[in-house]
């Protein structure tokens, strides 16, 4: 993984003043407005719809970054471990990969001092909405990647924020 230093390498700020890491374009913003808009969507649409909306941002950013992650050259693991060191570099908290088995579409992944959970503190509830589907995001596209015809979905097993030593994930294929 890259040192805090060689991420800043990476950092750009563009004449037209955009912050892009690796070519693509991003936003630095604090945690806690992060988790504000986050909150503020659950009470208006409700736990369901709004764990909907964040399943599917997260699912769709992760399977968009990792997209970019194959046209670079980047195969199987590689794009999950690429994309799990930049979440932990960008602050989210450190990832770890636990078990990842791409020819059958399942992972099980662990996240420590996930930003999420620390800064609404403990709620009794899993509250990392957008995780499990930016795993089951990055899962997918390596999947294509090979031509595999499964399709996949994450669940937070377990939240720091619920009680728990830490987040965890898993990514395995739907069943009908």
């Amino acid at each position: 993984m890259d040192t805090f230093k060689e991420l800043i390498n990476r950092l750009e700020l563009t004449e037209n003043k955009r912050l892009v890491l690796d070519g693509i374009p991003m936003v630095l913003m604090p945690r806690w407005f992060f988790v504000g808009i986050m909150k503020r969507v659950v009470t208006e649409a409700g736990p369901d719809i709004a764990s909907k909306i964040y399943y599917d941002a997260g699912y769709e950013g992760a399977y968009n970054w990792s997209k970019v992650q194959i046209e670079k050259g980047l195969r199987g693991l590689e794009i999950i471990e690429q994309y799990l060191g930049s979440m932990t570099h960008r602050g989210w908290g450190r990832f770890e990969i636990l078990d990842f088995d791409e020819e059958k579409g399942r992972g099980n992944f662990r996240l420590h001092n996930s930003a999420l959970a620390l800064e609404q503190g403990r709620t009794g509830e899993s509250i990392c909405l957008w995780v499990p589907g930016a795993m089951a995001g990055s899962m997918q596209a390596i999947l294509e990647q090979h031509g595999s015809e499964l399709k996949v979905r994450g669940q937070e097993t377990q939240c720091l924020s619920a009680g728990q030593p830490f987040c965890e994930y898993i990514v395995a294929p739907v069943t009908c």
